[in-house]
């Protein structure tokens, strides 16, 4: 039996050897194969991952520096139009005639015909002296108007998303002709201040006299009436959603303009705020219609002020936005306040921001009315209800009634009311023909008072 090529003699006569061709050969090739070249056994997982964190920290480095040199060369493309829209509109003032040049602040625009961007250009205009570029408003009332002198203009530009950076601005006076007005003019200077006392611009402010004239405000809050004939003046201020302190809108002053002096007159001005107040009420509680509210600040006038209305809840609107807040309560009469009572409190301060709305509630007392009639007696179901307040001195007369004031079929309503003393009637019946009920409701008692009321 042969080999079959399996196997061979080494020649030397030790015996057999392993063929190529042979299945020993085959198995040692594949060992060797599987088994590789050393030194190219690949990257393990956690060295992939750290190479690819590494990569990713070093794209993100050289990203946000490419971003950061592209911003920069933006906003150098901003700022330089800028800089020449601000100088085009100094050259602009500078050829106009001294008497153009209107005191205030105006607004407008300019596209850039590369970019399309859209740059806002603000012009403030205000008199000034000789010795100081400050607020033309910032003077003594009373002082000397002779040292007027200049025109000051002041350009600032603007674009969008500025990110931070600084608008671009550009300054210049204009001198008046000589003799071109009366040194014996008086002058107005009005100045405006939000309710964090900082200055509020672009504000029209309206004078009225023996000249009138119209400015807004500039950046510093100020409107200055140069070289006005002596008399007396109304300064009026009407900007819809504004308010004074006294809540006034709109707002006036009347002023005296003297001959070579500065008249000053200052308001505290904001975007009105809004209380939005619901009216609660011991259980079926019925309100009645038209229930008044008032509202407290220790700066007001009197420290309170009503306010009427319908509805519920009731929105009580222009109120200046006071950083203390108010307090609030239902009724417009002294006995309506909690605090007239002994043991009794106004209830939460309430929050209020220029412009902004704050929520919160009013309590009301109430009282069970019961009617019952003569003939035949019994209770009289159907009967409407009204409550009259008695009188206070200084309090209008009140007279509080709802539809849903019904009696039921027991001759029981509950009425909701502020507090204060009030008298219980039939709706129709006179007093000859029915005999009224008084009762005092304060913010003490939790108890619900029984009061009737009978009718012939």
């Amino acid at each position: 039996m042969g080999l079959e090529g399996s196997q061979a003699s080494d020649g030397d006569g030790d015996g057999p050897r392993p063929v190529p061709g042979g299945r020993a050969g085959r198995r040692g090739r594949l060992v060797d194969a599987a088994a590789g070249p050393a030194g190219e056994g690949g990257f393990s997982l956690v060295e992939l991952i750290a190479a690819v964190t590494v990569f990713g920290l070093l794209f993100a480095t050289v990203a946000v520096g490419m971003g950061s040199v592209l911003n920069l060369g933006r906003t150098n493309r901003h700022r330089s139009v800028a800089a020449y829209v601000a100088s085009a509109e100094v050259d602009r003032v500078r050829g106009s005639s001294f008497d153009s040049v209107t005191p205030g602040q105006t607004t407008s625009t300019y596209t850039d015909p590369t970019s399309a961007i859209v740059y806002t250009i603000t012009r403030d205009v205000a008199w000034v002296s000789p010795t100081s570029n400050s607020s033309s408003c910032n003077v003594p009332n009373g002082s000397s108007g002779g040292a007027l002198a200049y025109k000051r203009i002041s350009v600032q530009v603007t674009w969008p998303d500025m990110s931070g950076v600084a608008p671009v601005t550009s300054q210049t006076l204009l001198t008046p002709p000589v003799g071109a007005y009366n040194p014996y003019d008086g002058h107005v200077a009005v100045e405006l201040l939000d309710r964090d006392a900082r200055p509020l611009a672009g504000q029209s402010v309206v004078l009225a006299g023996p000249e009138n004239a119209t400015q807004v405000t500039t950046a510093d809050g100020c409107a200055f009436f140069a070289y006005l004939d002596p008399g007396s003046y109304t300064v009026t201020l009407n900007s819809a959603g504004y308010v004074d302190r006294q809540e006034n809108q709109p707002s006036t002053q009347t002023v005296s303009v003297n001959a070579t002096q500065i008249t000053t007159v200052r308001f505290d001005y904001d975007r009105a705020a809004t209380l939005v107040l619901g009216f609660s009420s011991p259980a079926g509680g019925v309100i009645p219609d038209g229930i008044p509210v008032t509202v407290a600040n220790s700066n007001l006038t009197l420290g309170t002020k009503p306010y009427p209305g319908t509805g519920t809840p009731r929105s009580v609107t222009p109120l200046f936005p006071y950083a203390s807040g108010y307090q609030a309560w239902a009724g417009d009469c002294a006995d309506a306040d909690p605090a007239a009572h002994p043991g009794g409190n106004r209830g939460p301060v309430l929050p209020t921001d220029p412009g902004g709305s704050a929520t919160g509630g009013v309590t009301l007392d109430a009282v069970d009315v019961r009617v019952l009639r003569t003939l035949p007696p019994g209770p009289l179901a159907g009967a409407q209800v009204r409550a009259v307040h008695v009188g206070t001195t200084g309090c209008p007369p009140e007279t509080l009634t709802s539809t849903a004031a019904v009696t039921d079929a027991t001759g029981l309503v509950r009425l909701a009311l502020p507090y204060g003393t009030w008298q219980l009637e039939v709706v129709g019946r006179t007093t000859v023909l029915s005999v009224p009920a008084q009762v005092t409701l304060d913010p003490v008692s939790a108890a619900v008072p029984l009061v009737t009321v009978t009718v012939t």
